[in-house]
């Protein structure tokens, strides 16, 4: 396989893809997410933020993956692309990653490489992409995160990240680095100082739910949506006892029904206490 068929292969998946959105924007995206394409277009989270974006008067997103097999873009010489143009990581202003635990840093590290942006953060300049991380992980462990990105959106994104566009729209790095570093739910590593609490969507923001269908998933063609978002439980074990939920939020089973559309094939019911 050689470079051409890599991307014949990427083409060819976007062409069986259902929902893409496409937009001309002042601001521009890289949405990536640092597992294969097959299991991160099953990742309700991504495809939620990659709506929002594209919600946004002034931003569009376009997709990346972390390639089946790097080594083969790495003797091509092929930096990783995003589906909707083609175009390299690092020709974006903002790569932004959503990350939900930490073996997939590993994936994040390869990206990067890949696309010769340094993975280290005191190793990029102002002529590197800004790079972004939020999803699950924040819950979690995000400390582990500020070694290699610009700024961490911590929690729930779904409004969290209409900030930092609004922001990244009109702010240059530094002084966009600055406010966000002041500002609930944004962490940048080595200028936030305590706590910056976490990102919760408003009631009316629910439930996430795809955008994108395709046959060429884990779960294939279908349909996901959240009935609830949190739990009622505070289970030590999980990572569910950090969300800003406080408890479990339902969604009423007629807005979930009206989200689905008439022609899914197969639905998914998506949560932790479903």
């Amino acid at each position: 396989m050689n470079s051409q068929s890599l991307i014949a292969g990427m083409r060819r998946r976007v062409l069986e893809e259902e929902g893409v959105l496409r937009k001309e924007a002042a601001l521009r995206v890289a949405l990536c997410h640092p597992s294969p394409y097959a299991a991160a277009m099953s990742s309700l989270g991504f495809q939620t933020i990659y709506r929002e974006i594209h919600a946004h008067p002034e931003a569009a997103a376009e997709r990346a993956f972390l390639p089946e097999t790097p080594g083969l873009y790495r003797t091509s010489r092929l930096p990783v692309m995003t589906y909707e143009t083609g175009t390299p990581l690092a020709e974006f202003p903002v790569v932004a990653f959503s990350i939900a635990y930490e073996l997939e840093l590993a994936g994040i590290f390869e990206m990067l490489d890949l696309s010769g942006i340094p993975p280290l953060r005191h190793d990029r300049t102002d002529r590197h992409p800004l790079i972004v991380a939020g999803g699950p992980l924040t819950y979690s462990n995000p400390a582990i995160l500020a070694p290699f990105v610009d700024l961490v959106l911590l929690g729930e994104g779904e409004d969290l990240v209409h900030v930092f566009l609004d922001a990244a729209a009109s702010m240059r790095r530094e002084e966009l680095l600055s406010h966000l570093s002041r500002m609930p739910g944004c962490a940048v590593p080595g200028r936030t100082a305590g706590s910056a609490g976490m990102g919760k969507a408003a009631d009316e923001r629910l439930p996430a739910r795809s955008q994108i269908l395709t046959k060429n998933t884990v779960l294939s063609s279908m349909f996901l949506v959240e009935p609830e978002r949190g739990c009622s439980r505070g289970c030590a074990f999980c990572v569910m006892r950090c969300t800003t939920n406080g408890g479990m939020r339902l969604v009423d089973p007629e807005q979930v029904l009206s989200l689905i559309p008439a022609n899914s094939r197969r639905v998914g019911l998506v949560g932790a206490a479903v």
